[in-house]
């Protein structure tokens, strides 16, 4: 019976809040606009373009420098150049998704398409990011090809290029440093040919002539082995010392945020019933005072685990973050749900009238709310701030959400931080029940 009593008054509390527009705002709808608003400013989504790439240029020439301008003026790219050690580190620690080293020589080969050298770059990404790999790659090669394309239509360059191809022959076998003397006399042969095709203007680079086939011929393997970039790849495990993501801050605090909502609505309604006597009749039914604030402590802890679980399947299947530690956070979601409960019941005992409760209920979590994180992460808050956060029941929440989270606490860790919320709540409870007055007045 008492049972059955409970679950009554807390259906009843369920439905007011649903009809209360106001309060239904600020306790499902409210929380979302933060967790999202903040997430995206957090994360860089406003101005970003393209994929993230940290850029190292050891070469530092021209022909290096020509290149990180067409990359940088890329869709597809956003550009940071950096050292190579910042570059690794951003990688590492899933800041940026992959990192493109120019080493040196990258000039001069790339600037010389009849050296026998191939302009060479290093590519890092997190080998679980296959397709950001993928990705990166055919882009670098896309812009390569259209620097080699641009440049056998150049025919001042491509002479260039061709006589001094032809001197690097002549000075290595002077030298002694020609490995294949049958090879390297194709070569010239093929150049000579080339020259007199670019000086004749009988070179057309998009209609390939039978001379010119001919003399690829006299090339072992032709213009197969001519290829725009060589790209190395190399897999940088991820180890990740902070938030993978803005959204993973960003949906806790969104969390806590409506169930301060839910705090504030369920302990203005209870003021307003015992205003309006509406408890008074409830007590001389035949449900008792324990059995009607443990009713409304129920309606308040199951609309905040309602909230939270939203919010966490919405961040989960929209925004990427996850849930590492399952387990943790369902104990995570009783202790603050408890908690908060705990403290309703505590405020509703702050003020005789609607509007005054109001004010001071939402005057006292905006307070806990900034000094525990829920506004400014706890990361960023200024030292002098950290002794205060100790007393706020919003920075244990946050905490003891984003350990499952991205913080990874162990049981160890986890347990305290349980134990912290878990006594607020059983404090806000007691100390609520005993002052709480069952009638009273409207001004």
């Amino acid at each position: 019976m008492m049972l059955s009593r409970l679950l009554a008054v807390t259906q009843k509390d369920l439905k007011l809040l649903y009809r209360d527009k106001g309060g239904f705002f600020f306790t499902f709808i409210f929380p979302i606009i933060m967790a999202v608003f903040f997430g995206s400013m957090m994360s860089g989504g406003g101005g970003m373009k393209g994929i993230s790439l940290q850029l190292v240029d050891q070469d530092q020439t021209v022909s290096s420098r020509a290149f990180i301008q067409k990359l940088d003026a890329a869709d597809e790219l956003t550009i940071v150049q950096v050292d190579e050690d910042t570059a690794r580190n951003a990688v590492r620690k899933g800041k940026v998704a992959a990192f493109l080293i120019l080493p040196k020589g990258f000039g001069e080969a790339k600037g010389n398409l009849f050296s026998g050298k191939t302009a060479t770059v290093q590519l890092g990404v997190d080998p679980k990011r296959s397709a950001i790999k993928g990705l990166l790659y055919g882009v670098l090669m896309n812009y390569a090809a259209e620097d080699m394309q641009a440049s056998f239509t150049d025919t001042d360059k491509l002479s260039t290029q061709i006589d001094q191809s032809l001197a690097d022959i002549r000075k290595a076998r002077e030298k002694g440093k020609l490995k294949d003397d049958a090879k390297a006399d194709r070569l010239v042969t093929f150049l000579n040919d080339f020259q007199e095709m670019v000086a004749t203007d009988s070179f057309d680079n998009n209609n390939s002539t039978t001379e010119s086939d001919k003399a690829k011929d006299n090339v072992e393997g032709g213009f197969n082995g001519l290829q725009p970039l060589v790209i190395e790849t190399q897999d940088i495990a991820v180890n990740r010392d902070g938030p993978p993501s803005g959204y993973d801050v960003s949906f806790p605090q969104g969390i806590i945020w409506g169930m301060m909502g839910c705090l504030s609505a369920f302990s203005l309604s209870l003021v307003s019933e015992r205003n309006q006597g509406a408890l008074s009749r409830l007590l001389i039914s035949s449900a008792n005072r324990s059995t009607i604030l443990a009713g409304k402590a129920l309606a308040c802890f199951s609309t905040i685990i309602f909230i939270a679980v939203s919010l966490l399947l919405l961040g989960k299947l929209v925004f990427g973050i996850q849930v590492r530690q399952p387990a943790y956070m369902l104990m995570s979601l009783f202790a603050i749900g408890f908690c908060f409960s705990g403290l309703m019941i505590m405020f509703s005992v702050v003020s005789k009238s609607e509007k005054a409760a109001s004010g001071i209920t939402w005057a006292a979590m905006m307070l806990m709310a900034m000094a525990g994180g829920g506004m400014i992460p706890l990361a960023f808050l200024p030292a002098w701030m950290t002794p205060i956060s100790q007393f706020s029941p919003v920075k244990w929440s946050i905490l003891v959400l984003e350990g499952p989270m991205w913080r990874q606490f162990s049981l160890a860790e986890m347990l305290p931080v349980l134990a912290v919320l878990m006594g607020i709540g059983l404090t806000g409870f007691l100390l609520g029940v005993r002052l709480f007055k069952w009638q009273g007045k409207s001004p």
